[in-house]
């Protein structure tokens, strides 16, 4: 049975449609909010926004009306929602208050991602979440928690990492040997590029500078699959990934190991990321271990084994969100968690760095995310990259230079920080 099937007799037997809670009412929020009022069986009850207006427009132009502005009112917004009139509120953290079914996280902001995720858990709320870099820093300390009690956490579908490991458990579920998998990036890495850089097309793509520079100095791809790495258990080969270009016609004879003519030093599996015409979609290369299955595969003209190519040639973000709603709530089954901790994303200078500096956040001026092993940031003491926004340098740091928890203060009341403070400690004992 589909979704869509299952959302209508879950709407019948119920007597209401899924009513999801979103965080978030920008660019991604408004798009994703349209979607769901779009998808049957559910239904936007309530938006959180800083600015609460944003929510009232976003809902407004999903094609919702009778809309509560309840701001920071709770009791308001609980009468609103009982009432099945849409509300829009002023904070996040009201949302599991009130009667939801899953709160849907899109407001771009790690430590706002993971503190919603936190407080929906220890509510026993259904959670969601479209902030991979919140994911990246304490998603395996959400993973454990919901795991262990009545909730589901999740990525949503529709990001690279989530479609890929919907490939890589396709190949799986078939038999055949994962050797790589990973996506294609629109641009080659510019890891020295900061805002000043990317305003012209930050203007034209009606983006802020800040998060294209995300994109355009590597972060994003390196946090993305970091993510792909910690779901699925696959390390990077090579510290930030290989990179390299390659067009999809290339894929299965490149991202295969150098013994058989590609570049991959060992037998995998490994997650990669690739530039060329892969983007916007996402790979898995395939091994087939038996003659006969290599034989067949041949025939069926996947191609020239015994490797093949399972390509995935879109991702659509938002567009997709609501089928790891019905995943959650329907099946009660998460569609990504990074259950290792097999890759961190960690730091390197963009530029010289003075002592006392007061680090920007993703995107800035100051730093770039590079992909590493676990083992190795736990042994150099490298920060995880989600944690450094407003951390206060205490030591000089050249270009490309790794950021170390030696090198500056952190800010110990974060919430983030707490979080990532209790899940080292987790791992250090063997729990996680």
């Amino acid at each position: 049975m589909g979704y869509s099937a299952a959302l209508r007799r879950r709407t019948e037997q119920t007597g209401r449609p899924i009513r999801v809670g979103v965080v978030g009412a920008g660019q991604m929020g408004s798009g994703l909010i349209a979607q769901i009022c779009q998808t049957p069986g559910m239904t936007v009850a309530a938006v959180a926004d800083i600015v609460p207006e944003k929510a009232v427009a976003a809902l407004e132009n999903a094609g919702l009306t009778d809309i509560v502005n309840a701001g920071s009112k709770l009791d308001a917004a609980h009468c609103a929602v009982a009432e099945e009139r849409p509300v829009a509120l002023s904070d996040g953290l009201m949302l599991p208050e009130l009667d939801l079914d899953i709160v849907l996280e899109v407001s771009g902001v790690p430590e706002i991602a993971a503190l919603i995720a936190y407080t929906c858990i220890t509510k026993k709320m259904d959670v969601a979440l479209m902030t991979v870099e919140a994911d990246i820093t304490v998603g395996p300390l959400l993973s454990r928690m919901a795991n262990a009690g009545d909730s589901v956490y999740t990525i949503c579908r529709g990001d690279e990492p989530v479609e890929c490991l919907k490939l890589v458990e396709y190949a799986e579920d078939l038999g055949l040997t994962v050797i790589s998998a990973g996506k294609g990036k629109n641009n080659p890495n510019r890891p020295h590029s900061v805002p000043a850089d990317n305003e012209a097309e930050a203007a034209r793509k009606n983006m802020n500078p800040r998060m294209l520079t995300e994109f355009t100095d590597g972060t994003k791809t390196q946090l993305e699959m970091a993510a792909l790495s910690n779901a699925t258990g696959f390390p990077v080969e090579v510290e930030g990934m290989h990179g390299r270009e390659v067009n999809v016609a290339e894929l299965a004879e490149q991202l295969i190991p150098v013994t058989d003519g590609g570049f991959l030093e060992s037998d995998g599996p490994v997650v990669e990321y690739v530039t060329g015409d892969v983007a916007p979609g996402v790979f898995v290369i395939v091994k087939s271990e038996s003659d006969v299955v290599t034989h067949e595969l041949d025939y069926l003209k996947l191609g020239k084994g015994p490797y093949y190519l399972f390509y995935r040639p879109w991702h659509i973000a938002s567009i997709e969100a609501p089928l790891s709603i019905a995943e959650a709530v329907l099946n009660r089954r998460p569609d990504f968690q990074s259950t290792t901790v097999t890759t961190e994303v960690v730091a390197r200078a963009k530029s010289a760095l003075e002592s006392g500096t007061v680090l920007e956040g993703m995107g800035g001026d100051h730093y770039y995310g590079w992909a590493v092993p676990a083992e190795k940031a736990r042994r150099e003491k490298l920060v995880p990259i989600g944690l450094l926004n407003s951390a206060t340098l205490t030591a000089s740091k050249g270009t490309d230079e790794f950021l170390t928890y030696n090198d500056l203060q952190l800010d110990e009341s974060r919430p983030l920080v707490a979080m990532r403070r209790m899940q080292d400690t987790l791992v250090a004992k063997g729990v996680i």
